[in-house]
């Protein structure tokens, strides 16, 4: 979700990709537990730079609809504050998958206020998973899995409480795949969309 609307797919995506890291806690100085990982899929998994976020928002709105979609300047924010949540997908020198989320205090992200462009919460306990989005031509390739796998390590490392996001219907049985609990419909109504809220507990 992530302020913004997935448009639909037709099938889930299913196969998992590996991945891991080790490193520094993510304390919102730029420091965080991601390394590069080399994928057996051909794509690397890494966090995002900043003269790299015009190409995050270019695949951003190929995604997501305009009247929902992460703006530019959200993308900026979320990198500068939280970096570790901000992972980004890479094929042949090309952007095909990026995921990324603020931390909160709160354990819901009905909140539509954290969805702006300036939400934050360096102490925030909880993560919310703001934009999962993947090159329309490289779906079903395991590319939205391996990111969300990226973004849940790193909440486990920074030993947080839980991990939320809102997704549309035909999402629940992939984030259910991932671990997350179906809470039920958000009181949301971000893009005028009906969300379905889905948390995670860690530990």
């Amino acid at each position: 979700m992530g302020g913004a609307v997935r448009r639909p797919h037709t099938r889930l995506e299913q196969r998992t990709a590996r991945a891991g890291h080790q490193g520094k806690k993510n304390d919102g100085t730029g420091e965080n537990a991601a390394v590069t990982v080399k994928e057996s899929v051909n794509y690397t998994l890494r966090p995002i730079k900043c003269d790299e976020l015009d190409a995050a928002h270019r695949l951003e709105l190929a995604c997501y609809t305009p009247e929902a979609a992460a703006s530019r300047e959200a993308f900026a924010f979320r990198q500068k504050h939280f970096p570790g949540y901000f992972w980004s997908a890479w094929q042949g020198g090309e952007l095909i998958g990026l995921c990324c989320g603020v931390l909160s205090s709160e354990s819901s992200c009905e909140n539509d206020a954290v969805k702006s462009a300036h939400s934050e919460d360096i102490d925030g306990k909880h993560l919310v998973v703001l934009s999962v989005a993947v090159d329309p031509d490289r779906r079903l390739g395991g590319v939205g899995t391996a990111l969300m796998k990226a973004l849940l390590r790193q909440a486990e490392f920074d030993r947080l409480q839980s991990v939320a996001l809102m997704c549309e219907p035909h999402l629940i049985a992939f984030y259910e795949g991932l671990g997350f609990e179906y809470i039920g419909v958000s009181a949301s109504q971000h893009g005028g969309i009906e969300w379905h809220e889905m948390r995670r507990v860690i530990g």
